[in-house]
């Protein structure tokens, strides 16, 4: 399936820009929020795919992302758009962004290569969330499932109360975590820099209006980031043996998603396990770990549902460990 994989993800990530062209302000959340949890429930979970999108094709998409982005910020300053539509059309792009542009940020921030992580920390300084990779790499998948990791959800904690806590800890460990390198400029400063030069610039372009642009898609893009580390590990902890070392990550304590049209859509994020126990694996060869606690439905329904806890928790209680439960 490799010769068609590219084509769910860069659809969606093409939608903000068709919004405009088809004159359809709602295209990016409509299919976002509504067709594609459809499409989960209806057809993902009836198995899964094997595809594989090969070494380029994330650089690809990635490299329309972030151009799409400015490429509409500029439209902004010469189209007289109104307000309320240049909020919708951030919105739209930090839709992208969060489904697709920190997937795939992701991706290559695991990589070696300086260009994929150069693309990966632009995407990211581009939504506000420059210093994600530095925890995320050095922080969260050493400390995941664990109670003091700013990305691993607790039993009790709701989507909301998670937020505060996620969003704070993932920038004091990425500042903690760069103070210990060489570079005496510290990276997460640096990234947050960055980010302040691009809102800038957006400015400078386009205005007030550029500027709404730039805080409506980082505040898409880090909800969306957010709801699905909620949901990747809620309620699965580790245990802290006598000695005070924590037991080795295994899949009983990642969530996995067994569902065709997240594999398409987001590279392979929901074999998700798999990605933690062997995170040397690139997307192409992650497998999904049957012996791990199962995810309902595809990402975008678990995204819906993570907003509203009272119904995350019916339905995800009772598919938790019996230990845990």
């Amino acid at each position: 399936m490799s010769s068609i994989a590219f084509l769910p993800p860069l659809a969606f990530a093409l939608t903000p820009s068709l919004s405009l062209w088809w004159d359809l302000p709602g295209l990016t959340a409509v299919i976002g929020f509504v067709i594609v949890p459809l499409l989960e429930w209806a057809w993902g979970r009836q198995g899964s795919v094997q595809a594989r999108w090969g070494w380029q094709t994330p650089r690809l998409i990635m490299l329309l992302v972030l151009a799409q982005a400015p490429a509409l910020v500029w439209w902004t300053a010469h189209a007289d758009l109104p307000t309320w539509r240049v909020l919708v059309l951030g919105l739209a792009c930090g839709s992208v962004a969060g489904a697709v542009g920190i997937v795939l940020a992701h991706e290559l921030g695991h990589r070696r290569s300086a260009w994929d992580r150069g693309l990966a920390r632009a995407l990211l300084c581009m939504v506000g969330w420059g210093h994600y990779l530095i925890e995320h790499n050095r922080g969260h998948h050493r400390h995941a499932a664990l109670r003091h990791d700013p990305a691993s959800a607790r039993l009790d904690e709701s989507l909301w109360t998670f937020l505060p806590r996620y969003w704070i800890g993932v920038w004091q460990g990425a500042v903690a975590l760069s103070r210990g390198q060489r570079n005496p400029l510290n990276e997460a400063w640096a990234l947050a820099g960055c980010t302040a030069m691009l809102w800038a610039l957006a400015w400078v372009v386009a205005g007030v209006e550029g500027l709404l642009f730039c805080f409506a898609q980082a505040a898409a893009a880090q909800l969306l980031v957010a709801c699905v580390d909620y949901m990747e590990h809620w309620g699965l902890q580790r245990t802290t043996g006598a000695d005070g070392k924590p037991e080795r990550m295994g899949p009983a304590h990642i969530w996995d998603c067994r569902n065709a049209v997240s594999d398409l859509l987001l590279f392979n994020l929901p074999r998700h396990a798999h990605h933690h126990i062997e995170p040397w694996h690139g997307a192409d060869n992650l497998q999904h770990t049957t012996n791990a606690p199962q995810m309902p439905t595809g990402y975008a329904g678990m995204v819906l549902l993570t907003l509203v806890p009272p119904l995350f928790r019916r339905v995800m209680a009772p598919r938790l460990p019996t230990e845990v439960a």
